[in-house]
C-alpha cells in the first residue's frame, strides 16, 4: 500500500511541509473513527485542480462501510461535491447525501485542513452510513399518506351512514388502489403476520387473499362475507369500496376470526346427532313395548282389562311421539301445534270412530316448549283427548274436538273442548283425570279446571313455561 508521501508526490502539487501536517493528522484519524462510529477519510486534491485522491482511511472496529480498503481511489466531484466544494471554498459541508463506492447512501460531512499560511492542503471526511434513516424516512411518509387516507375514508364513512361500526372489534384493512395495505389495526396486522410471515403495513394484500389480482375482483368477490380457511384458522372477510371525487381509491376490509365459532358449531352438531340418535332409540323402545302390550291384549277376553291396555298403549304412544319428533328435528324445543296433531290423528285412528264425522281442530299461536315439560304435556293431551272421545261423541259416533294453545306472559295455557255432556258425576275421578292433575301440578307447576261452558265441556290447563336455560 502506498504511503501519504508516495501518494501525495504523485498525485498533488502539496509541498513537503504540506505531506506532514497531513501525515501528522492520518495519525489521529483511528481515534477519530472509533470516537465517531463512522469511518474517516483524508482527501486531497489532485494536480488537475479538479479531482481528489484518497491518502488515508480509518473505520471503527467490526463496523464499516466499505469492505476494501479505497486509499489511492481517485474521488471526482460528480460523486462526491461536498469534498469537491470544501477543497475549492474552505467551507465546513455537513450531511451531503451520497452514495459510498459499493452503493451504501451515506450522509458526508467534509471539514478543511489548512496548513500554517491558511491554505487549504486537504479535507478529513466522516462518511455515515445513513440506510435506517432513509427507510425511516420512507416510513414516516408513508404513514403520513396512510393517515390522510384513513382519515378521508372514515370521514367517507360517517358520511354515507353505513354499517362500518358494525366492524368493530373485527381487524380492519385498509388498500389502496393497487391493493397495497395502508393500514391495518392490531388484530389484523397479527393475522397478516401470521400467515405471510411480513410486516402488513405496506404489503400487497393479495400475498394474504389469493385468487383476484385486482382492487375491483377484490371487491366483487368480498362484496358479501366470505370466510377463508388458512391451515386451522378460518377467517370471515368482507369489503367495503371507498370512493374519492367519484373514482374508486381503495377498500377497507373487514377480518373477524371465527375459527372458534365454527368448532363450537361442529361440537354441537356431533351433540345434536347423539340427542337425535338417543331420542330414535327411546321411541323405538316405547313403540316395542306398546306392540307387546298390544299382543297381550288381544289374548284377554274381558272387555275392561282391554281398555285398561289400550289407554297404556294410548299413553306409551304418546310418549313416543314426542321423542320422534324430537328424533326428526335438530333445534331443542318441540312445536305444540305439531304435537297436537299428530297425538290427536293418532288417537282417532286407535278407536272405532268413523273420522268423517268427527270434526277436528287445533287452533291457537305456535307454542315451543322444551323437552322436560313437552313429555308430561303429550301426557296430559293423550287423557284430555280421550276424555273427549270417549265422553264428547254422540250416540252416532259424531261430535267435535277442539284443541286451543295460547302463550301470554310466561304462561301456557291449553284448552281441550268438546260437544259432548261431559264425564258421569262418578267418573270425574277417573284414573285419566287423576293423572292430568297430577303432571299439571307436580311436573308442570300449573292448574286444571274442568267446565261447562257454552254447551261445551273444556278441560284447561296453565303452567308457566320453563326456559331452555332453566333446562
Amino acid at each position: 500500500m502506498s504511503t501519504i508521501k508516495e501518494l501525495c508526490r504523485e498525485y498533488t502539487d502539496l509541498s513537503g511541509n504540506d505531506i506532514e501536517i497531513l501525515e501528522s493528522v492520518a495519525v489521529q484519524l483511528p481515534g477519530i473513527a472509533e470516537l465517531t462510529g463512522n469511518d474517516i477519510f483524508i482527501d486531497a486534491l489532485t494536480k488537475n485542480q479538479t479531482d481528489a485522491i484518497v491518502l488515508a482511511w480509518a473505520r471503527p472496529r467490526n463496523k464499516s462501510l466499505y469492505s476494501t480498503s479505497v486509499v489511492g481511489q481517485l474521488a471526482y466531484p460528480t460523486s462526491e461535491p461536498a469534498v469537491y466544494r470544501t477543497l475549492k471554498t474552505g467551507e465546513t459541508t455537513r450531511d451531503v447525501r451520497g452514495v459510498s463506492q459499493e452503493g451504501v447512501p451515506i450522509a458526508q460531512t467534509v471539514v478543511p485542513i489548512t496548513n500554517g499560511q491558511e491554505k487549504i492542503i486537504g479535507v478529513l471526511i466522516m462518511e455515515r452510513d445513513i440506510s435506517k434513516e432513509l427507510q425511516q424516512e420512507e416510513r414516516v411518509e408513508f404513514l403520513s399518506h396512510t393517515a390522510e387516507q384513513l382519515s378521508s375514508t372514515l370521514m367517507y364513512l360517517s358520511m354515507t351512514e353505513s354499517t362500518f361500526e358494525d366492524w368493530l372489534g373485527n381487524g380492519i384493512f385498509v388498500l389502496n388502489q393497487q391493493g397495497k395495505i395502508t393500514y391495518a389495526n392490531k388484530d389484523a396486522a397479527r393475522v397478516y403476520k401470521t400467515h405471510c410471515a411480513a410486516e402488513a403495513l405496506g404489503s400487497d394484500f393479495f400475498n394474504f387473499f389469493q385468487g383476484c389480482s385486482s382492487l375491483e375482483d377484490l371487491l366483487e368477490h368480498l362484496q358479501s362475507p366470505v370466510e377463508l380457511t388458512m391451515g386451522e384458522k378460518c377467517y370471515r372477510l368482507q369489503s367495503y369500496p371507498l370512493v374519492t371525487r367519484g373514482e374508486l381509491s381503495g377498500c377497507a376490509i373487514s377480518v373477524q376470526d371465527v375459527t372458534d365459532l365454527r368448532k363450537k358449531e361442529q361440537e354441537l352438531n356431533a351433540k345434536s346427532i347423539i340427542i337425535r340418535e338417543i331420542h330414535h332409540r327411546v321411541k323405538n323402545n316405547l313403540q316395542n313395548i306398546a306392540a307387546l302390550l298390544r299382543l297381550q291384549m288381544r289374548r284377554s277376553i274381558s272387555e275392561i282389562v282391554k281398555a285398561e291396555f289400550a289407554a297404556s298403549i294410548n299413553r306409551i304412544i304418546s310418549i313416543a311421539l314426542v321423542h320422534d319428533v324430537f328424533a326428526r328435528q335438530t333445534w331443542e324445543t318441540i312445536n305444540l301445534i305439531e304435537l297436537s296433531h299428530r297425538l290427536l290423528d293418532c288417537l282417532i285412528e286407535s278407536t272405532a270412530l268413523a273420522r268423517d264425522k268427527i270434526v277436528t281442530r287445533v287452533e291457537g299461536q305456535s307454542v315451543h316448549l322444551p323437552s322436560r315439560q313437552a313429555v308430561p304435556l303429550a301426557l296430559v293431551i293423550n287423557e284430555l283427548v280421550t276424555n273427549s272421545l270417549k265422553h264428547g261423541v254422540g250416540p252416532q259416533g259424531a261430535g267435535e274436538v277442539v284443541i286451543h294453545l295460547k302463550e301470554h306472559s310466561g304462561m301456557i295455557h291449553l284448552t281441550v273442548s268438546d260437544s259432548g255432556a261431559g264425564p258421569e258425576p262418578g267418573l270425574t275421578r277417573g284414573l285419566g283425570l287423576q293423572i292430568v292433575n297430577s303432571l299439571v301440578r307436580e311436573q308442570l307447576d300449573g292448574f286444571f279446571r274442568l267446565e261447562r261452558i257454552g254447551g261445551m265441556t273444556r278441560a284447561m290447563v296453565c303452567f308457566p313455561k320453563h326456559s331452555l336455560e332453566e333446562e
